[in-house]
């Protein structure tokens, strides 16, 4: 004699409840799969179709400064660079820009080891006496004279385009990828904002 009794209106909308329930998890955990960018390009797609809540303007497409950073010093844990460059030498506004910056370094933290800063003075326009009083003023800022016509025409092709006359700095991946910079438009605290953005959600890095 079988004494299982047919489900009730109000059990099978339970039971239907709970599918719902487990297809909605299972959806969203698919997606996340799905939606992680595995390159550079697809990060690009997906923030130009998203968004990005990011304070700096993003650098599109992301350029790859590597070839320009050759002296800069290589450390055993992979760092995040803010990049500070422009300008005909290191005036008064090159000098609140190198403040700023780090005092955006030290409000990081202890994150403060994750990110490293460099400043690309125009070879033709800085002499040693300057570098060397610079590094006394900034000693854990690495200063690498360069051409920077060579940043400027690495930078041609993409949204941080610039005739370098005035003061920027970018944020650049470990992987040397320039992917924001700021203008004098921007202000510090939004710098701080990405960078600690950026280290939060990316802990290997």
């Amino acid at each position: 004699m079988n004494d299982k009794l047919p489900a009730t209106k109000g059990q099978r909308a339970f039971q239907y409840q709970i599918w719902l329930m487990v297809a909605i998890v299972f959806g969203v955990i698919l997606a996340g799969f799905l939606l992680v960018p595995s390159n550079e390009e697809q990060r690009q797609k997906m923030i130009s179709l998203f968004g990005t809540t990011n304070q700096g303007a993003l650098v599109s497409p992301a350029v790859d400064l590597a070839s320009l950073l050759p002296e800069v010093k290589v450390s055993d844990v992979p760092k995040w660079t803010v990049l500070v460059v422009g300008g005909n030498a290191c005036d008064d506004r090159c000098q609140a820009v190198l403040r700023e910056t780090k005092n955006v370094h030290m409000l990081l933290g202890k994150s403060t080891g994750r990110v490293q800063r460099v400043y690309l003075p125009d070879s033709r326009s800085v002499d040693a006496q300057s570098v060397v009083s610079l590094q006394t003023e900034h000693p854990f800022l690495q200063i690498v004279p360069i051409d920077t016509g060579r940043l400027q025409v690495l930078l041609s092709d993409s949204s941080a385009a610039w005739d370098m006359t005035d003061m920027r700095y970018l944020i650049l991946t470990p992987d040397n990828l320039a992917i924001l910079f700021y203008t004098n438009d921007h202000n510090a605290s939004g710098l701080l904002d990405d960078l600690k953005h950026l280290l939060k959600y990316s802990p290997d890095r």
